[in-house]
């Protein structure tokens, strides 16, 4: 009985035709890779979105991400539990993924000047600082980008005013005629990595929202309703007054 039914199993073996397995096989493989490619366009596309909303709100956007990995680890386990029925959904997903990639096409964030323009406030304005006082100079560039009265771009505000003095500009490296070349390697490099850290969300801000600094040698006369938030290094930090 056992040998019967061996011998029959052989037999429905011997008549499958290979070939046309193996080039369904290829067919099904050469679909899974355009899907894989478009999928893979289509996560870059969210990702330069993620970085947008990254840039206003790290903290959500970071669990935005956890939310979307333990996501798609239960979609694996999903797909490789019910692979027909995933193939079908992974083609139709695909081709929602290259309507968006064709009519939403990802937003143009220009992160590079961002990062070197906060690298170089941090580097000219407070390289000397301890570690705080580096932090500090480079959160109040972030609070200013978020406030109304400011530019909504970190290389416009660490610009605004112009690169003459007469132009009052708002940082003194900005505009008093020398080059703004880093000479300092070490230093560049340290500013560049808190500057990166900042924008990413990554730290912590201790002026507790500053608009304003100076450092402790000079006492400005500025006409503004503001209100000493304290001193960090040789910068004194300054607050809006509230209304």
């Amino acid at each position: 009985m056992i040998a019967r039914e061996i011998a029959r199993a052989c037999v429905r073996l011997a008549a499958i035709d290979w070939r046309a397995v193996l080039r369904r096989g290829a067919i099904l493989a050469a679909a899974l890779g355009r899907g894989a490619l478009v999928l893979a366009r289509s996560a870059l596309v969210l990702a330069g979105w993620i970085l947008v909303l990254a840039q206003w709100a790290a903290p959500l956007a970071r669990r935005g991400v956890r939310i979307a990995w333990r996501s798609w680890v239960r979609l694996g386990r999903w797909a490789l539990r019910r692979p027909r029925t995933a193939l079908g959904a992974g083609l139709a997903v695909s081709l929602a993924a290259a309507s968006i990639v064709v009519l939403w096409p990802a937003p143009r964030l220009d992160l590079s000047a961002s990062l070197d323009c906060l690298a170089l406030n941090i580097y000219h304005e407070a390289r000397g600082e301890p570690l705080e006082g580096k932090i500090a100079v480079g959160q109040v560039i972030m609070n200013r980008v978020g406030d109304p009265d400011f530019p909504a771009g970190v290389c416009e505000v660490v610009k605004q005013g112009g690169e003459r003095p007469r132009d009052r500009c708002q940082f003194s490296w900005w505009c008093d005629g020398l080059s703004d070349r880093p000479d300092d390697a070490g230093a560049w490099q340290d500013s560049k990595g808190l500057a990166g850290k900042i924008l990413a969300g990554g730290l912590e801000d201790p002026t507790r929202g500053a608009l304003w600094y100076h450092v402790d040698l000079v006492t400005p006369d500025w006409q503004m309703d503001i209100v000493r938030q304290g001193k960090i290094g040789r910068h004194v930090f300054y607050v809006r007054q509230s209304r």
